[in-house]
């Protein structure tokens, strides 16, 4: 067997399994708040329309900043200026893509609006590897505080030193945009040149995960059982898992068993079950509302440049 088709089956094999501990997850969050709907159902029944609003408008707000910062990202690695509206477009109608089966189709679309802006299929490799090294990068560096957990080294033993190592991803991916992607066709520049955008793009994806810890927060009534940096340290750990694991349509059960674990210690076990729920709502309602705005969007004119 070749070596193409030994990749070939090994990310078969990985998306698979991904896919079926994504299900095991979310059947046993199911078996859970089966065992708690009473409790559950009484939380929900509490949640104000205006606590719900907030953390909606947060969520959309950080995801509108991803999708600028995709933006920067391809035109750092292309060294070129493509129109930004197509790539804003293109980026939000994809929300809904990463809900199907291997998490793939919304990193596809992409690329594909891309490529219709003449960007290299290089240079939109580059800004992909970018963009997953410099978020998880800033999720890793939100979570060292909560990675310290005990119930968690007892799960997962080796998983502090991995989240303490994540952000030199970054590090090696800048370094890689340098020396590397030159070879499969990148355009070179220099570092001065591209440093300002990478920048940005690293400040932009701490923004979001602060912003979508508020939007977690936001949904419990008593804000103030936990410090702001664990609800943004275990939302940024969830989204973590949900992001590595092959084949898990956007992280469903994985996100959600992490919050819970994460919460239940000061929120009790029903009001953590909620509260993944309502989050994994308010996180579907914005994919759902960026991707209707990005299909109804019509570009007033090709020549147009933002």
């Amino acid at each position: 067997m070749d070596d193409g088709a030994v990749q070939g089956a090994l990310k078969r094999t990985t998306t698979i399994a991904g896919g079926l501990l994504c299900i095991a997850a979310a059947v046993l969050l199911i078996v859970r708040v089966v065992a708690l709907r009473g409790s559950i159902g009484e939380r929900l029944a509490h949640v104000s329309a205006g606590a719900f609003a907030e953390a909606l408008s947060l969520y959309l707000l950080g995801s509108l900043l991803l999708a600028y910062a995709w933006v920067v990202l391809v035109r750092v690695a292309s060294g070129a200026h493509p129109r930004a509206r197509p790539l804003l477009r293109g980026h939000l109608r994809a929300q809904v893509a990463k809900y199907l089966p291997g998490n793939v189709f919304h990193f596809a679309y992409r690329h594909v609006a891309a490529r219709r802006e003449g960007v290299n299929h290089a240079s939109l490799a580059a800004a992909l590897g970018l963009e997953a090294a410099f978020l998880l990068a800033a999720a890793a560096v939100i979570a060292l505080g909560v990675a310290a957990d005990p119930r968690l080294d007892a799960l997962v033993p080796w998983a502090r030193k991995s989240i303490a190592f994540v952000p030199v991803f970054a590090v090696l991916a800048w370094i890689a945009l340098i020396y590397v992607a030159p070879r499969f066709g990148v355009p070179r520049a220099p570092m001065s040149s591209r440093a300002p955008g990478l920048a940005l793009v690293l400040a932009i994806d701490f923004a979001f995960f602060l912003l979508a810890g508020a939007a977690l927060r936001a949904l419990h009534s008593a804000t103030d059982m936990l410090p702001f940096s664990a609800w943004c340290g275990w939302l940024s750990l969830a989204w973590i898992v949900g992001y590595v694991t092959p084949g898990a349509p956007a992280g469903i059960g994985l996100r959600e068993g992490v919050l819970v674990l994460g919460l239940s210690p000061a929120l009790g076990e029903a009001e953590a079950l909620a509260l993944a729920l309502l989050y994994r709502l308010v996180t579907t309602i914005a994919d759902g509302l960026l991707a209707a705005f990005g299909f109804l969007d019509r570009e007033a004119a090709r020549t147009d440049r933002i």
